[in-house]
């Protein structure tokens, strides 16, 4: 428990109380952070803690607890959350949802969803299960992080079958123990990793809605008319009535039916249902639907409970940019790009000369607002795609920028072309069951200078054709995912980011079976050039876009699986043998440093190949004991022959 808390909450916790003079001469800490413990979710219960030692006493007693922080120990709200450490989702198996399900079953869902591997799966006495990623980094909560927590929680929760109604970073969770604890690992999530999973989601939620066109619906008053909420409305199964309930609830609300209404509607509706909820619950999700933030229900779950085609989109065409007083900023971000590559990557001078030389790319009679100029390098340089060097001070100061991720930046530079050239519908406003257009279509990306050296030349080349995919607006690239492996599978016509984010799916998983962190595989040049290799091998057997004999998607991620493994294990078996080759060249002195040196590597927090480093120190252990085995024999028999020799003198002198 002690370690599994420290994983968690790390400094954020101390080992001992401060006394009240180390309080007055130190001041109050503000990174420290009280965890809450209950017994059953009432105020009289709660207790907060705030020391390693008492968390581990209380754990006993206690049922729940907060994998997030706060900074009073009198109130668990949102308002006074201080840390995120964790995003925890809540796996329900009661009333018949989820009913029969298994750990494995969560673990393939997971999977199924593109998401990492969890840090801890607790499983509860009503058979459901607790879900938990730990953060790499604690993050400061904040009203806009709560926020966006919750948003991506709810997400997860869709995906892997988890409540979205148990959302929010301040929630309680079932305490771990030895005995609920069914999955445990080391592995750690970047909440930056987190916010691509969700922005790809989204942006494949986007596609789905261009799927499922022949389904549309115009219109919030002709939801309840519409085939597909219609068949729901006909009865539900036993696994599907609490979400079915809800949204109708949601369905009725937005086509203006008071609460009451729609209550008498959905108890003559829980008829038809086999068997039929209670009363009480079927009252409890009206008021859920009608108190809660939604007014309108989730096209996905209609579409899930109904199997039929269905979606809706109600807002409102956007205006051409040059009809637009204001233009969009990542458009602006895309004119500024374009202006420094034109001036050689780098430009200098004052700012404000600066912005009066960027034009807009649609109309070359408007130029960049000083104040936009400067919000598009902050941008840009918090993105670390330009370095931005002041010298001198007020008048006569002078601005260096410089593009410094040419990836980034040759990225960030298509989504704004791509935005200029549709000039179709936009998203200008969110509602309940639509989402932000943020991103449009994507881009073949170039390789950085690190891998030019180690990869072929044909994957240095991004080939773009005109393909159903390229058309439909596929889903952007990932951000996360290495350009080199990116390029190997754009340069197959491989364009779409969903596709390219499972494919990077499989390899993470194909290194994580030889114990490989998912952090090392992108940081190391080898690794990647192995991934792109098994690209082209998967490619050779089952085909690939450009050449028009794919396969499918399956056949060809489960290939691109099994391929990585093999290669890897090529890899890591001739890595042993130059190493043994190696070795036996060397004295005896500096095959000890070098043992002294993987054994420094083990000790470190983080190893690339622990598993390759642990086979190497054997091998200077077998080749030590070879050494000696040799050296005890060499003077064994140097031994034996002294003492011979010594005896035929003594013989010839008795002869003499």
């Amino acid at each position: 428990m002690r370690n599994l808390a420290q994983q968690i909450y790390g400094s954020q916790l101390t080992e001992y109380s401060k006394k009240q003079t180390q309080k007055q001469k130190n001041g109050y800490s503000s990174r420290l952070g009280w965890v809450f413990v209950s017994k059953d979710f009432t105020k009289e219960t709660t207790k907060a803690v705030r020391t390693y030692g008492s968390l581990f006493n209380v754990s006993k007693d206690y049922t729940y607890f907060t994998p997030n922080t706060f900074y009073r120990n009198d109130l668990r709200r949102l308002s006074t959350l201080r840390w995120i450490n964790a995003m925890s989702i809540d796996i329900d198996a009661k009333n018949g949802e989820n009913d029969g399900m298994t750990l494995p079953d969560v673990q393939e869902s997971i999977t199924q969803a593109g998401l990492p591997m969890p840090s801890l799966i607790v499983q509860t006495p009503s058979k459901g299960f607790h879900v938990h990623w730990f953060l790499e980094q604690p993050k400061r909560a904040s009203d806009k992080l709560n926020a966006h927590y919750s948003r991506i929680q709810t997400c997860i929760a869709e995906m892997i079958h988890g409540d979205v109604h148990a959302v929010g970073p301040e929630r309680l969770f079932r305490l771990p123990t030895d005995e609920n604890t069914v999955f445990h690992s080391q592995a750690r999530v970047s909440f930056d990793e987190l916010c691509e999973w969700f922005q790809l989601v989204q942006e494949q939620d986007q596609v789905d809605v261009h799927t499922y066109k022949k389904g549309f619906c115009k219109g919030y008053e002709s939801l309840l008319k519409h085939p597909a909420v219609q068949k729901i409305l006909e009865g539900v199964n036993e696994g599907q009535r609490d979400t079915a309930c809800y949204t109708l609830a949601l369905a009725y609300k937005a086509a203006g039916y008071d609460e009451k209404t729609a209550e008498a509607h959905l108890h003559n509706w829980n008829q038809k249902n086999v068997p039929q909820m209670r009363q009480i619950e079927v009252k409890r999700k009206v008021k859920s639907a009608y108190n809660g933030r939604f007014h309108a229900p989730s096209a996905k779950k209609i579409r899930e409970l109904s199997g039929m085609l269905f979606s809706y989109v109600i807002w409102e065409e956007a205006k051409p940019r040059e009809e637009r007083t204001y233009s969009h900023i990542e458009e602006w971000e895309g004119d500024v790009l374009a202006f420094i590559r034109a001036q050689g990557g780098q430009v200098s001078g004052a700012q404000r000369d600066l912005a009066e030389q960027i034009t807009s790319s649609v109309d070359a009679e408007k130029k960049i607002p000083y104040a936009t100029f400067k919000k598009v390098v902050a941008r840009l340089e918090e993105q670390e795609i330009l370095s931005k060097k002041v010298s001198g001070k007020g008048r006569g100061a002078s601005t260096e920028l410089c593009i410094i991720d040419e990836v980034k930046a040759r990225r960030t530079q298509s989504e704004a072309s791509k935005k200029e050239q549709d000039t179709g519908s936009k998203n200008n406003g969110l509602n309940s069951n639509t989402i932000k257009d943020t991103v449009v279509g994507g881009t073949a990306l170039p390789l950085s200078a690190g891998y030019s050296l180690a990869l072929p030349t044909e994957t240095l080349t991004p080939v773009i054709l005109p393909t159903s995919s390229t058309l439909s607006k596929p889903a952007p690239i990932p951000g996360h995912v290495p350009s080199a492996f990116v390029s190997a599978l754009y340069n197959r016509s491989f364009i779409d980011g969903c596709f390219i984010f499972r494919a990077w799916g499989k390899i993470q998983l194909a290194f994580k079976a030889f114990g490989i962190p998912y952090h090392s595989i992108a940081s190391t040049s080898d690794y990647i050039c192995l991934a792109v290799d098994a690209v082209a091998v998967t490619v050779e057997k089952k085909g690939s876009l450009i050449a028009g004999d794919f396969q499918g998607d399956e056949p060809f991620l489960k290939y691109l699986f099994g391929t990585m493994k093999g290669l890897f294990a090529s890899y890591r078996s001739d890595q042993i043998k130059r190493f043994v080759e190696e070795i036996e060249g060397l004295g005896d002195i500096t095959l000890s440093h070098v043992g002294m040196e993987l054994e420094d590597e083990l000790k470190a927090a983080r190893v690339v190949d622990r598993e390759s480093v642990k086979t190497k120190l054997a091998e200077i252990e077998r080749e030590q004991s070879a050494r000696q085995r040799r050296k005890h024999y060499r003077n064994h028999s140097a031994f034996d022959l002294t003492s011979s020799l010594n005896q035929f003198k003594l013989f010839m002198k008795t002869d003499d």
